[in-house]
């Protein structure tokens, strides 16, 4: 017995503590004709006992029930009678668990239905035994068939646990890769065809003719300077989008690529306003210590499938544009300057004037560089301006006067001011 796989052992020591109590053996071979019985005990125990099964119970569910029950009371009385049973002796357990997993039945339910199909079964053979006369033939049947029943469940269980953990991973991976196409697609604006994606956007509550978001989110190096796991990150940050974005409110897709989280969102209106609302509301773009370790942009809002590329554009550059003093950036809410001079490449440097280049590197006559700003935030008002700086407005005026000089851009002009400004700032932004 030593060299036997463990299920063929196991069915063996079985078959061997049964030939030595042929009451026992009896016993089980009498249940054939009690299948209803069993049955009907059984079911009935689980529809009082299991609201998970209450819940699923239709034509479907009973004619499948019904079924594994027949054939475990087969491989029961097959295992007493010494009968082969194959190579795999409880594959039916397998194909019962496998069939569960697809219907969603839980896991912790099915077991409980082995828990009481186990108390249906020792009643009824030890109620059996009882009506025998002979007291130590009985006592001995009782005890082989209190061990026979607990070990036959717990290994039927064991099969039924491996086998369903099993299925529901491949159903998750299936609907992960289906979850992943869908939002592949939706991100190149076309619109999920098959049945599969279409049933998966309505549980996803992303229904037609709402109103759409993107959001993309990338978490932040620890406070130590090193980076968060890139995979493990993201895959929390998508579990409290699913928390913090209320499915009353949001239908959302949720996924993860190349270290981000990424998130489609509708709602019936205004749904990159509301996005920005639930998820500041929840610490994301917050400053201290109740702030979310993540940086977010956030898209204008879509009504077309065909706009969300665009969309998905929008949100990667509000993500570039976040920082942190705003982690939380609504594309929307960019200034139209800063947009410009964000995105601006090394030929706009080449036309920032030398003398404005030389003192934003060196420092030196930063009291012109500070004239130049508080000038343009006083909305070219000398003496505003002067009070601003805390000089004589002939002190500005003086100030403007060698500021032309140097760059050839007359500050108080709108056009002068704005060229001298949107320099600074670009080399605040490129250096």
């Amino acid at each position: 017995m030593a060299g036997m796989p463990i299920a063929e052992r196991r069915l063996a020591d079985w078959r061997e503590r049964l030939r030595k109590s042929p009451l026992a053996r009896k016993v089980i071979a009498g249940l054939e004709a009690r299948a209803q019985e069993i049955w009907s005990a059984t079911f009935d125990l689980l529809r009082r006992e299991s609201p998970e099964y209450r819940n699923a119970v239709d034509d479907e569910f009973t004619a499948e029930s019904k079924n594994h029950c027949g054939e475990l009371l087969k491989a029961i009385v097959g295992i007493a009678a010494g009968r082969p049973c194959g190579a795999d002796p409880f594959a039916f357990v397998r194909r019962h668990a496998e069939w569960r997993a697809r219907r969603q039945v839980p896991l912790v339910a099915s077991l409980h239905a082995y828990r009481l199909a186990h108390k249906t079964y020792w009643s009824i053979t030890r109620e059996q035994v009882a009506r025998h006369r002979r007291q130590k033939e009985a006592l001995q049947a009782l005890a082989t068939l209190s061990d026979f029943w607990i070990e036959l469940f717990e290994a039927v269980g064991a099969v039924l646990e491996e086998a369903h953990g099993v299925e529901e991973a491949r159903i998750v991976a299936q609907h992960t890769r289906a979850h992943a196409a869908v939002v592949d697609s939706l991100l190149n604006g076309i619109e999920p065809g098959d049945g599969e994606a279409r049933q998966l956007l309505a549980l996803c509550g992303m229904r037609p003719l709402k109103i759409m978001t993107v959001a993309l989110v990338r978490p932040l190096p620890m406070d130590n300077g090193s980076h968060v796991d890139s995979v493990v990150a993201p895959r929390s940050l998508a579990r409290l989008m699913h928390q913090v974005l209320p499915s009353s409110v949001f239908g959302k897709l949720v996924g993860t690529r190349n270290g981000e989280t990424i998130v489609i969102a509708s709602s019936e209106a205004d749904t990159a306003a509301h996005l920005v609302k639930y998820l500041g509301r929840h610490g994301f773009g917050r400053r201290g210590v109740e702030s979310v370790g993540a940086r977010i942009g956030i898209s204008l809002d879509k009504r077309d499938v065909a706009d969300l590329p665009e969309a998905f554009e929008e949100a990667r550059m509000a993500l570039d544009f976040a920082n942190g003093s705003r982690a939380l950036r609504h594309f929307g809410d960019i200034d139209l300057a800063e947009f410009v001079i964000h995105g601006a490449d090394r030929a706009a440097l080449r036309l920032i004037p030398d003398w404005v280049r030389e003192a934003h590197a060196t420092g030196r006559d930063e009291y012109l560089i500070r004239t130049i700003r508080a000038f343009a935030e006083c909305s070219l008002n000398v003496k505003e301006t002067a009070r601003r700086l805390g000089v004589h407005t002939n002190t500005v005026y003086f100030r403007l006067n060698r500021i032309q000089e140097r760059t050839g851009a007359d500050p108080r002009t709108f056009h002068g001011t704005s060229t001298l400004l949107t320099a600074l700032r670009l080399l605040d932004n490129h250096g």
